[in-house]
């Protein structure tokens, strides 16, 4: 069944990105649109009907942009008052909206529509979770900061940024469910918790798969040079046209 609920994880500061006090990572204009904007059309575009996006840092800023857009689809906000803490900690603040599965993106990855497609399509079981696996880690442009992934046939046996012996790279493009919820609050603390930790855990049950993207492409939008890599990429495989940037004053006006 195709998944028509998704959760946008956009509550951190972004930092190496060159964020200043004003502009928020995920409205860091790529192509001529916001990056979240950019990841709301192609949910838009992929028959999702409901998106909750996660907001912490300059969260405000984040709410008022998203109402100069209309979408043909119900975008909720989510504040996550601990924002600092790992993403982990983002996503338990939007377990209320997951009840069924639910994509879970990165406000900062950049993908072709058939990624999110096939992400979107792939089965999971009550108590599984599925990522999108890119098997091309050559291919790569930042492998260093990349998150790796070990794989056994299509199950996911480990995953992390510091794994010197891995098959693929993880697209940050999940179909989760109230599992991964559970995982979370199992290795939830002070510090809070990390997506990684809770995929651990699932792994180590076998509940944890890999969807090959194929050749489908994508970016993680985290670095000045990515940023400028990103533009290249639009223009030779994004669904979204490039259109003139945005003035400063509707992104943040309110």
């Amino acid at each position: 069944m195709t998944t028509q609920r998704a959760v946008i994880l956009a509550a951190g500061r972004g930092s190496r990105l060159g964020m200043h006090e004003t502009l928020p990572k995920p409205l860091q204009p790529v192509g001529g649109l916001p990056l979240i904007v950019r990841i709301l059309r192609k949910l838009e575009l992929s028959g999702v009907m409901e998106v909750g996006v996660v907001v912490g840092y300059l969260g405000q800023a984040i709410r008022h942009a998203l109402a100069n857009h209309h979408f043909d689809m119900r975008v909720h906000t989510i504040t996550n008052a601990a924002w600092e803490k790992p993403n982990g900690t983002s996503l338990l603040s939007a377990r209320d909206f997951i009840d069924r599965p639910t994509l879970v993106l990165m406000s900062d990855h950049l993908f072709a529509l058939p990624l999110l497609e096939r992400v979107q399509r792939h089965f999971v079981g009550v108590d599984e979770v599925a990522l999108g696996v890119d098997y091309r880690p050559g291919r790569c442009f930042d492998i260093e900061d990349a998150t790796k992934v070990q794989m056994d046939g299509s199950r996911i046996t480990g995953i992390g940024k510091e794994l010197a012996d891995y098959d693929a790279l993880d697209t940050g493009v999940f179909k989760v469910t109230p599992a991964l919820i559970r995982a979370l609050d199992a290795v939830n603390g002070p510090d809070g918790c990390s997506l990684s930790q809770g995929i651990a855990i699932l792994a180590r049950q076998g509940k944890m798969h890999g969807v090959d993207i194929g050749d489908a492409a994508w970016i993680d939008v985290d670095t000045p040079k990515a940023k400028r890599y990103a533009e290249t990429y639009l223009t030779r495989y994004d669904e979204l046209p490039l259109v003139q940037p945005m003035a400063p004053a509707m992104a943040l006006s309110a």
